[in-house]
């Protein structure tokens, strides 16, 4: 039943047909500031700091949730209809779009790019926590962004779009493309050289959305599927301390700040906690360039052992 509305949306949108296919061009042709929508919060600032004060950047998912799992509205989906652009984060990270439709010339696929480069999930993953309810980790891993080669040709692939789109500003995405680059660049070889500082350091992840950033750094980390405001039942202590007796990690990187109660139980097995944000949602404070240079913070006291 739930799905009622969102088909009920896509006959509407069928109905409308080229009308709404150059819903964008005609607003291009009024003056009026071109909209553009995106899937979570790394293109939110790709394409801000790409076409600022060119299109008006739009990220519907809530604050509250992980955008992975976040699901239209039929409101939703009439507004990305009207939109200019859609942009997309790829490798399987939109499970929404299966049961929606939207217009092909307008959705641009911003890992296609870069799709030789996808990991295949090992197992299938089904736990639920926080709004989203229950939810999958299976296909491919999806978090690309945190492999900052992969988010310079991501980035990349927004200024084609946006330079396709607006062929005026073309020059001005370009260089402002190459500022982002050079910022992401930098990141990465951050990255590289804190991670180099012991590359024998073993690790244990909170969630299974590290998999890029462990490729690329060479981070030697095993995952487990925590949720930093829900204490662990008995069974997850259990397989936890079975995984530190075969993978001994003095450290265990989150996706964001640890319940006391457990940060201390951790402490207790010899495991203290560290924030690495994958920043895939708004951060409170900061933004993406921010967050990245606060994990590289991070992750330096962790490897160099600084951290109390």
């Amino acid at each position: 039943m739930k799905r009622i509305p969102v088909l009920l949306t896509i006959v509407v949108m069928l109905l409308l047909g080229c009308a709404s296919e150059k819903s964008g061009e005609a607003e291009d042709a009024r003056g009026g500031t071109p909209v553009v929508y995106v899937s979570n919060y790394p293109l939110k600032y790709f394409a801000e700091r790409i076409g600022s004060g060119h299109a008006q950047v739009r990220f519907p998912a809530t604050a509250s949730g992980d955008p992975a799992y976040w699901k239209p509205t039929p409101d939703d989906v009439l507004a990305m209809h009207k939109a200019d652009l859609i942009l997309l984060s790829g490798a399987s990270y939109e499970k929404w779009l299966a049961n929606v439709s939207l217009p092909p010339s307008r959705l641009i696929d911003t890992a296609a790019g870069a799709s030789d480069a996808f990991i295949e999930l090992e197992e299938e993953i089904t736990h639920s926590h926080g709004p989203e309810g229950e939810h999958e980790h299976v296909g491919l891993a999806f978090t690309i962004w945190m492999d900052m080669t992969l988010a310079v040709e991501q980035a990349h692939a927004v200024k084609e779009a946006f330079a396709a789109r607006w062929p005026a500003h073309k020059q001005q995405f370009e260089e402002r493309f190459a500022a982002l680059e050079r910022d992401l660049q930098t990141l990465d070889a951050d990255f590289r050289a804190v991670v180099a500082v012991n590359p024998d350091l073993r690790v244990v992840f909170s969630h299974p959305v590290y998999q890029y950033f462990a490729r690329r750094y060479g981070v030697n980390g095993r995952s487990v599927h925590w949720e930093p405001d829900a204490m662990p039942d008995a069974s997850m202590w259990s397989e936890m301390q079975e995984l530190l007796a075969e993978h001994r990690a003095p450290w265990m990187l989150w996706e964001g700040e640890p319940l006391p109660e457990i940060a201390q139980y951790l402490a207790d097995l010899g495991v203290r906690s560290v924030v690495v944000d994958p920043c895939g949602n708004q951060p409170e404070a900061g933004d993406f360039l921010s967050v990245m240079r606060d994990n590289v913070t991070h992750l330096r006291r962790v490897y160099t052992g600084e951290a109390s």
